[in-house]
């Protein structure tokens, strides 16, 4: 074979192991849905933040956030334009579950597969919050149930064949999932996938982020240990979801305090999603 074929097929495979970048709308309903994501936990953090140095207060989950935001000035524009994010994020998370267009290379991989799982059940819980946020735009939305409608389906599930056992699983999960926060924290995958190379901001949008999976891994892992508690216990009283995981570090001793630091995390993560769009790569490989 002659250099210069061998030359063209080294050129040849390398343009194909190059990563490619998605189409454009996909970009587009990637970006939109993050900053979605980030605008929510803004909302959430912000008013646990209130709440935490406001006896009569409680903080709120993300039925709640909705509710708030519903009632502020404009809040149906604004709700509207959340809700057409939050569908952009459930598109992307579609997306990435059944395609996976950033790892198709190794997307059939036990460690991909597992990450495709999630991002399908990430969907599918903001999928809730955007039919929540349509529901309310048309009018039907009521108050927000302070953390009774996990109570309320967790029942359900216990009332089901090995339900206590399945209920005890899948709060395993989340407070494996709250611990994973933690790891995000301190690791650098949380920014695999952006490029901060050249932005002044890059140590802010770090420290944003590392201070806002702590905190996330805080609340989740409350979730996960106090749904086990509920199937240990056989008592739904216990499983709770974001509202009743913050709540519980208010009636803590230095409660406000605890809180307070929390919430001004979460608060964290929400910029940190907003902050690093801009800065992100999308591709195919």
């Amino acid at each position: 074979m002659s250099a210069r074929a061998v030359e063209a097929d080294e050129t040849g495979s390398a343009r194909q192991d190059a990563p490619t970048a998605l189409a454009p709308w996909l970009r587009w309903v990637g970006h939109s849905g993050y900053v979605a994501e980030g605008v929510i936990y803004v909302l959430i953090g912000a008013f646990a933040l209130m709440a935490a140095f406001e006896p009569s207060q409680q903080p709120n989950g993300y039925k709640g956030a909705l509710a708030k935001l519903a009632a502020a000035p404009f809040g149906d524009a604004l709700l509207a334009l959340l809700a057409l994010g939050l569908a952009a994020f459930v598109l992307w998370q579609v997306v990435l579950g059944i395609l996976d267009p950033e790892h198709r290379r190794d997307r059939r991989t036990l460690k991909r597969r597992a990450v495709r799982l999630g991002s399908l059940l990430n969907g599918a819980l903001h999928a809730v919050l955007v039919g929540e946020a349509v529901w309310r735009l048309l009018g039907f939305g009521g108050a927000a149930d302070g953390g009774h409608s996990q109570a309320v389906w967790t029942a359900r599930a216990m009332a089901l064949p090995l339900g206590r056992w399945m209920t005890a699983a899948t709060g395993a999960g989340i407070a494996l999932f709250g611990v994973f926060q933690w790891y995000r924290a301190i690791s650098r995958n949380k920014t695999e996938r952006v490029d901060l190379t050249h932005t002044r901001l890059r140590g802010v949008i770090i420290a944003l982020g590392a201070f806002g999976f702590l905190a996330r891994g805080v609340v989740f892992g409350l979730i996960g240990v106090f749904l086990i508690d509920a199937a240990r216990r056989y008592n739904t009283a216990n499983a709770t979801g974001i509202a009743g995981a913050l709540s519980a570090l208010k009636r803590q001793e230095y409660g406000h305090w605890l809180l307070g630091a929390v919430a001004a995390g979460l608060i964290c993560y929400g910029f940190f999603q907003i902050l690093k769009e801009p800065y992100r790569k999308f591709c195919t490989s």
